[in-house]
Order: structure tokens, then sequence, then C-alpha cells
């Protein structure tokens, strides 16, 4: 078996390169031949394998080639991207190999689609965000702040400014929007991997009729320690990039209201930072940290909370702080309630807003609470930890699947 994964970047910058690169190790020390094709350097080591063929198309991200329009020409239609993998596809062999898409917005654009439909192997998507069928990738309405509700590439969603940036940019992404809906349609059968139940019941009705579908969650290794005394702690603790649709800006006004501390580790531009100062003054920002620090951080808290206000596939963090003991606090609206229970595990909220989060805080001010939430985290957790293992398992019988149904 043979496994063509497409991922812009080389190495780790974020949490769908992650996923590729791990993916891409833990296939080939499962004995699958791995061909990691990807555009934006460098390479991780963790691609240092011998059953990994690393192909480098000499790519740049789209918004650094150069001047604004060939930016916007390269993200809806990267002709050479679509030369270099229609070159690498044609030379795969035949009934063995299957080509698996996680990341294309950022350098090969929906080129990278169809050379891998063109190519006649079968396909596979990781649904890492919405950019399958939605311009903005998250389904959500920067302006409105709140996730959308139009169908997308509708009247209505191509009319709507909802982009982070400015109309323009939104017309930019309707259009390459455009070129990856056409290159997806003729796609034979594709195999859409979410990383979530919520993400598939989600996703699943945006996406083409033919399409096939499957839940392999991504994985997490950890070390077993003992669960963290968070009784003994006292602030609550955000972890990720600190942007307007990971609802920080609420964290920092719900936490003020409610009296608790507040930790984000994380970066994010300057106005977003300012406007976190202007909300909570005490609020500390760490900035990015290595992973041993941010493990410190976590097991140092009394909670984690992740108030996304889009509909976020599966946001690994709630995951991390289940395994160290640390009760966390989420809304119902995205993928890790798929393992966090409502009074077990951690607080699950109806909805990311402001009164239902202050609550939510103060009420983990208990320390009895917290204690017993983050103990049962951790036996959940444990019970049935996310390992590279389990992922490749699953993802091996999908691809197999994938493959007779082509042959």
């Amino acid at each position: 078996m043979r496994s063509v994964i497409v991922s812009d970047f080389g190495s780790v910058n974020g949490g769908a390169a992650k996923v590729a690169i791990e993916s891409a190790r833990g296939l080939a020390e499962a004995g699958v031949d791995v061909v990691f094709a990807c555009a934006i350097g460098p390479v991780s080591d963790r691609l240092n394998h011998s059953r990994i063929q690393v192909e480098m198309f000499p790519g740049e991200e789209i918004w650094q080639v150069g001047g604004k329009l060939a930016a916007a020409r390269q993200g809806i239609w990267n002709a050479p991207a679509h030369a270099f993998l229609t070159e690498l596809l044609a030379r795969q062999p035949r009934g063995e190999t299957l080509v698996h898409l996680h990341q294309w917005t950022k350098a090969f654009s929906p080129a990278a689609i169809a050379a891998a439909g063109e190519s006649g192997l079968p396909v596979a998507i990781t649904m890492h965000d919405y950019f399958s069928f939605c311009p903005v990738g998250g389904y959500f309405d920067f302006k409105a702040n709140a996730p959308c509700k139009l169908k997308p590439m509708s009247v209505g969603c191509v009319t709507a400014n909802c982009d982070r940036a400015s109309y323009v940019h939104k017309l930019v992404r309707v259009a390459r929007q455009w070129r990856s809906d056409e290159a997806m349609r003729k796609l034979k059968a594709p195999l859409f991997i979410h990383v979530s139940d919520f993400a598939r019941r989600f996703a699943e009705p945006f996406l083409p009729r033919q399409a096939r579908h499957v839940v392999v969650e991504n994985m997490m290794e950890a070390e077993k320690r003992e669960p963290a005394d968070v009784a003994q702690n006292r602030h609550a603790v955000f972890i990720g990039r600190l942007t307007q649709e990971k609802g920080v800006l609420l964290l920092a006004e719900a936490a003020r209201a409610a009296g608790v501390p507040l930790r984000l580790v994380g970066d994010g531009d300057e106005e977003i930072k300012a406007a976190i100062a202007g909300l909570n003054p005490a609020a500390e920002i760490t900035g990015w940290l290595d992973s041993g620090a941010v493990l410190t951080e976590l097991r140092a808290a009394r909670c984690l909370v992740a108030p996304s206000l889009w509909y976020e596939t599966g946001p690994l963090t709630v995951i991390e702080a289940m395994a160290q003991g640390v009760p966390a606090i989420l809304p119902r609206t995205t993928g890790a309630t798929s393992r966090v229970r409502d009074g077990i595990d951690g607080l699950v909220l109806d909805a990311a807003e402001p009164a239902a989060l202050t609550m939510s805080l103060a009420a983990l001010t208990d320390g009895a609470l917290a204690a017993r939430l983050g103990l049962s985290a951790h036996q959940a957790y444990w019970a049935n930890p996310p390992t590279l293992a389990r992922h490749v398992e699953i993802l091996l019988r999908s691809y197999g699947a994938a493959l007779a149904a082509a042959a």
C-alpha cells in the first residue's frame, strides 16, 4: 500500500501540518510506503524515514508571493503546482496508491484537488477545517462575530461581507472556492476523513453526495502521570491562537466578571491583544511556548477554557487537558464534546456566550468540583487514549476500503 500525502507545509506550524506529518510517520512505521508532497519548508525531521519519500514543490505561502494580484492568482489556481502533482501522481503504481489531501489552500490551491481527481487514484480528504465547502474556511461570519447561517456559495454567501480582512479578499476566496467545488465534483467517490463525530455530522450535508465518510480522531501521545492537583490552582488557561473566532475576547470579559485569573498561552495580532488587555487588564499573555512549557502551564491551571465561536472540528487542547486531569469548559458546538460529558468530565455550554461562561468559571472556583471533574476527565482519557497507533489502524482500514472500491 502507498499513500501520497499532500500538505502545504513540510514542518509543524499548526494542527493540520502536525497531523499530516505524524500520520505519515505512523503509516511508514506500519509498513506503508509514503510520498509526502509539500510546498513550504523546512522539512520536519519526523519525515526522515526509509519508507517516506519527500517530494518538494518550490512554492510559497499565498500572501507572500509578491503583489496582491499574483497572490490572488496563485490562491485561485496554481498552475505549476497542478503540473507538479500531475507528474508525481502519474508515477505512482495503480491499484495500491491512494492520494490523501490534508492542506492545500496556502500554496497548492484547488489545483491539488484537480490533479488528484485526474490521476484516477482514490482520494481521501481530511477535514481539518471547512475549506472543502466554505470560502472563508471556518463557516464563520467575522463581521457578525458569529457562525454563518448561509448556504455555501449561494447568492447570499457570495454577496456577504463576512471575511476577516475585506470584501475584496472574500471575492478572491469565492473564486478559489468555485475552482475547488469544480474539482471536487469530478472526484468519483472521495473519502472524507472527519476528526470528530460532531464535525462529521456538521459537514456531511455540505459535501458531495457521492462521498464516503469516516471519523479518524487526531492522534495525541501523552505520558501518563497522576492527575494535576487542580484544587490547589487558581487561574483558568487558554491555549492556542489569539483570534476572534477562538472566543478569546469573550473569555477575557467572562474571566474578569467571574473574578478568575486568566493566562493565555499563544499569540495573535496586536489588535486582538490590545482588546484583551482592555477587557481584562490582569490577563497574562505568555506568547508561544514549547511543548514542555505548555504542559507545565496546563498542569498549573484550575481549568482549561476553549470558548470557540466557530464550529471547531476538534480542538486537541481539550483532549490534552483531559490527559492531565484538568477539567475543560467548552461550548457544545465544537468537536471536543465528542469526549467531554457535561458535569462529569468538564462543563459544556449550550453556546459560547458571556453569562454562561462567567457562571461556569465561577462554579469552578469550588476546588472540590474542579478536582472531581478533573479526576473523571483523567480516567476517561486514559481508558481510551487517541494514540498514533489507533489513528493509523483506523486510517489503514479506511484506505483499504477506498482502494477496494476503486478496483
